[in-house]
């Protein structure tokens, strides 16, 4: 049954943890941005809805409201299942999203997630025909053959499954996907983690990396590599207080003041060690920034320890 979004009250953040529902819709103002964000996987309990409390903060940036479509795939299929209210396949989700876009009339509607919730943006993002699509360490396709080729096992069990009991529709590829659309694709944003997935590896070898650089055969992506986070790209951002200046440029495209922290006490050790090594300062700023402190105290710490030594 389609859902009404006439007099919806405002979520709030017991609704959005204790609902039994797969789709939330949150107040809804015509004319305003949506963002559409879709859940990761869970696999000892029922999923979470994702972004809620971030396009809140959004929100208060940006000093707009937002509408929020919040989605989750209870039973862990990358979206290609049944998402309860909306549709049994993707093509049919797709359908009950675009009925929901039809009647909120958003000036912009952006796709979001991370991981299986990548997926998910990038794929309705592309069905839907939005305008953008933030993914954040996303796979680029679900075919076992064509994944174990680049030795991408991490969700082998899911691909295969899909494989073995295909779904009325699927979107196995998104490259493909991508390459067989007609109208103008989304801008996309991908953003993951560049450090080696094995432990104590000195190879670079990121799956994450693979998967960006494959989608951006398409075009129309922009490329957000961070070197010292791997898988959980979103868990990274908030550690090092980036993620909140980096959703408001992409999707407000507004500038936030920097969060970034002040260099600590081994970090100047750090900073000292490789100035006597021979590391180059601005190299040395750039890796500070990377682990999350500000680019006024990196440049700074620099700064000091040079003239020290």
């Amino acid at each position: 049954m389609p859902i009404s979004i006439s007099d919806l009250p405002p979520l709030d953040n017991r609704h959005v943890k204790t609902s039994t529902e797969d789709v939330l819709v949150d107040h809804v103002i015509p004319g305003e941005l949506l963002v559409i964000s879709f859940g990761f996987v869970s696999w000892d309990k029922r999923p979470d809805f994702d972004f809620y409390g971030r396009l809140k903060k959004l929100e208060q940036f940006g000093g707009r409201h937002i509408n929020k479509i919040l989605v989750r795939d209870s039973g862990n299929s990358w979206y290609h299942r049944k998402i309860d209210g909306l549709g049994q396949h993707p093509d049919q989700t797709a359908d009950g999203l675009r009925q929901l876009i039809q009647a909120i009339q958003p000036r912009k509607v952006v796709t979001i997630g991370q991981s299986m919730g990548a997926y998910a943006a990038l794929m309705y993002g592309m069905l839907l025909e939005v305008q953008q699509v933030v993914a954040f360490g996303p796979l680029s396709m679900l075919e076992p053959q064509h994944a174990l080729l680049y030795h991408e096992r991490r969700w082998l069990s899911v691909m295969r499954d899909l494989a073995a009991r295909p779904p009325a529709s699927s979107y196995n590829d998104l490259l493909a996907l991508g390459r067989d659309k007609v109208g103008k694709l989304p801008d996309m944003h991908l953003i993951f983690g560049t450090r080696p997935d094995a432990d104590k590896s000195t190879e670079s070898v990121n799956l994450d990396a693979m998967h960006a650089h494959r989608l951006a055969a398409l075009g129309n992506c922009t490329l957000y590599p961070y070197p010292f986070s791997g898988h959980p790209v979103v868990q990274h951002l908030i550690d090092t207080q980036r993620i909140n200046a980096l959703l408001a440029r992409i999707v407000l495209g507004l500038e936030l003041q920097e969060e970034g922290m002040a260099v600590t006490p081994d970090w100047h050790g750090w900073i000292a060690e490789n100035l006597r090594l021979g590391g180059a300062a601005e190299e040395l700023v750039e890796i500070l920034k990377q682990h999350g402190f500000s680019h006024g105290s990196s440049s700074a710490a620099v700064a000091q320890a040079q003239a020290q030594s």
